[in-house]
């Protein structure tokens, strides 16, 4: 019998990518979604991919309610939650995002620990880390780093994904099972798309190839290719030395402008839209009042981070691909999906 996981928000981009890996390497699969009306485009995403779904089940749930998740939880030996929100847009409620990500994080681990689930694999990011004022410039963080929730500059995504591992970590301490838990922490997320489903990394990568980015903000960031994020979580399921780490999953940190050199190399077709210039950080600090989605950026402006993620290569035994790879093929599947 081939080992059970309960997959959270499967239908989602990050989410899929781990179905192919666990699906590929053997696993059985629960896959939940928000809503029936994903299953189907989900399924024959997968199945694009040449993957059998045959060891593959669907079941609807909301992160925001009680019922289900213990009967979903049963039978399965791991979890790995992935599902938590991540608009595009910033709200000016620093909370709003909170319920759904922490509250859901503890109920799925709360089912899990009563169907005792071996080992749980949470998707977290390094949002969690690196946020917090009077950083030096380039500033430095690492798996022992936590954003700062109180900070008013932390918006919204950043306080939730914040919240919901912090609340992961105390509740499994409380109930002695530190080391049947992993996080994985990655960058900012490209890769294939896979399929037309909106998500944030993709909006990012489809505005800049339509050319509404007439510059680019001076913002960097880790890059991580969604391959070696799924790889991570499915290569954490058993594997010892990776139960109670933050694992910080990805390669070289980028610039905008630098992704807009790459992708303008790689696809000469749509280099004469991408940015050739960096925009004056006042003008991002303007724009983020018309359009929300520069708020993310607004508090890094400027700053160069610095990671060393060479820890979690040797405790998974992989090498993580780089970032021009991420970059292209997020590119090239926004092309192929016609988005752009």
């Amino acid at each position: 019998m081939p080992d059970k996981v309960l997959l959270t928000g499967i239908s989602g981009f990050v989410a899929k990518h781990v179905a192919i890996e666990l699906l590929n390497s053997g696993f059985e699969v629960l896959g939940t979604v928000r809503n029936k009306n994903s299953i189907e485009q989900t399924k024959k995403t997968l199945e694009k991919n040449n993957v059998s779904t045959e060891k593959l089940s669907f079941v609807e749930l909301d992160l925001l309610k009680d019922e289900g998740w213990n009967e979903a939880a049963k039978g399965c030996k791991y979890i790995i939650h992935v599902a938590s929100p991540f608009p595009f847009k910033v709200s000016n409620d620093r909370e709003s995002l909170t319920p759904a990500a922490k509250d859901g994080t503890l109920r799925v681990l709360n089912a899990g620990i009563n169907a005792e689930v071996e080992h749980f694999v949470k998707t977290s990011s390094i949002v969690c880390m690196f946020r917090k004022p009077n950083r030096t410039n380039p500033y430095t963080f690492g798996e022992n780093d936590w954003t700062d929730v109180e900070w008013n500059k932390t918006t919204d995504y950043f306080v939730s994904k914040t919240r919901a591992e912090k609340a992961a970590w105390d509740l499994m301490e409380s109930k002695g099972l530190k080391n049947n838990l992993t996080c994985i922490n990655p960058g900012f997320v490209l890769g294939d798309f896979l399929n037309e489903k909106s998500c944030t990394s993709m909006e990012y990568i489809k505005q800049l190839l339509q050319g509404k980015f007439p510059a680019a903000p001076k913002f960097s960031v880790m890059i991580s290719h969604v391959k070696d994020i799924a790889r991570a979580h499915v290569l954490s399921l058993a594997n010892k030395r990776a139960g109670g780490r933050r694992l910080i999953v990805g390669s070289e940190v980028r610039s905008i402008l630098e992704l807009s050199k790459i992708m303008a190399e790689n696809l000469p077709s749509h280099a004469k839209k991408l940015p050739k210039k960096e925009l004056p950080n006042f003008m991002v600090k303007l724009l983020s009042y018309i359009d929300t989605s520069a708020k993310n950026l607004v508090p890094d402006l400027g700053l160069t981070m610095k990671t060393d993620q060479t820890y979690a290569e040797e405790i998974l035994q992989m090498k993580f691909l780089p970032s021009e790879t991420a970059v292209v093929d997020a590119a090239k599947s926004v092309l192929r999906l016609k988005l752009a």
